[in-house]
């Protein structure tokens, strides 16, 4: 009995600690990629950089040929975070506030959630965010709208995109994501 108590206890913390992200230590950035507005014919650029503890995502957004995003997003894998009640990223940004976004598919069409990331002036923060404060996106308009259990036990997908419509240089750096 108490081999099974320790198993699912371990198997617990194991399985929570493979939802966090960590790009300083554990180098979790190999599972990620840059989506830029280009593949719908936009011109908006983004590009990553790994330092000792963190990762940096920069770039500058285009509004040409109807652009305006640049999206660093994890590979698809399926995340159960229905147990969780936030999230908690350590990052600092400059000159353009990010989102953070949720996605339950993989057809860019589908709705998403998101949540503003603002700047910080390039200072560290550590922001709390509670799923209540996501609002639901589709086609990057925003709707009505929260995260469901449901939906959150089927994310496919988590990221960070440019937040704002508008042209100009972009920079942030993630140290962390954590779910509690």
């Amino acid at each position: 009995m108490l081999k099974t108590i320790c198993f699912l206890l371990l198997s617990q913390f194991i399985y929570a600690q493979q939802d966090n992200v960590d790009f300083g230590k554990y180098k979790d950035n190999e599972r990620w990629k840059i989506t830029n507005d280009g593949v719908m014919g936009g011109l908006s650029e983004g590009d990553y950089r790994i330092t000792d503890d963190s990762v940096v995502f920069s770039g500058n957004i285009s509004l040409e040929n109807n652009g305006g995003f640049s999206s660093y997003r994890s590979n698809y894998q399926k995340r159960d975070l229905s147990s969780y009640k936030k999230i908690i990223i350590h990052y600092r940004s400059k000159q353009y506030a990010m989102g953070f976004t949720l996605e339950m598919d993989r057809r860019w069409y589908v709705p998403y959630y998101k949540v503003n990331l603002p700047t910080t002036d390039w200072k560290w923060v550590t922001k709390e965010i509670i799923f209540t404060d996501f609002d639901r996106y589709n086609i990057g308009r925003k709707r009505d709208g929260k995260p469901t259990q449901n939906e959150l036990a089927n994310i496919l997908r988590i990221g960070f995109i440019s937040n704002e419509k508008k042209a100009g240089p972009f920079k942030i750096e993630i140290d962390y994501i954590k779910f509690e």
